[in-house]
């Protein structure tokens, strides 16, 4: 080895500039460089433990919200089956005052009727009446015998049944 020698004073003085060197690095640079890696590994933390409460804050709300959405859901329906019961309870109470008023006007159409009856039977009999002193007076115009006056009584009582028609 010819060729290749070690300068030993040079390699003696490289190990010592080196060893100052770590030496300084040591006490000055590292410990900030070593405080600051722990910072950033500490914020780095932090910001993981953020998240992972900010995550499960997330479920937690969106756990509320499916609650508030099935309760107000639940209101909604209990607010249109009441609405409903409300409608039925009308439509009941409306159905009942139809049914009275039914009653009345049938009632007051029966009463009509009957008083219209009661008028045509008075009509009927004033008529009779007349009817009956007519052939009254026939009788006593001519007083023929008994067979006559049962034809008379017959062709009257036959003219009054077709007047009544």
């Amino acid at each position: 080895m010819e060729g290749v020698s070690i300068d030993w004073k040079i390699l003696v003085g490289q190990t010592v500039n080196f060893l100052i060197l770590f030496f300084l690095m040591k006490k000055l640079v590292f410990p900030r460089f070593f405080s600051i890696l722990e910072e950033r590994q500490k914020t780095i933390e932090e910001e993981k433990r953020t998240i992972e409460e900010l995550e499960e804050k997330k479920k937690g709300i969106e756990i509320e919200k499916e609650r508030i959405l099935n309760q107000a859901k639940e209101k909604a329906e209990l607010i249109l089956r009441e609405a409903k019961e409300k409608a039925k309870k009308k439509e009941r109470k409306i159905l009942e005052m139809a049914e009275k008023e039914k009653e009345k006007i049938i009632e007051e159409a029966r009463k009509t009727g009957e008083e219209e009856i009661e008028r045509i039977k008075k009509e009927f009999l004033e008529k009779n009446i007349e009817t009956v002193l007519v052939i009254a007076e026939k009788f006593l115009e001519k007083k023929i015998d008994p067979e006559e006056d049962k034809r008379i009584i017959l062709r009257l009582l036959k003219e009054l049944e077709k007047d009544e028609e």
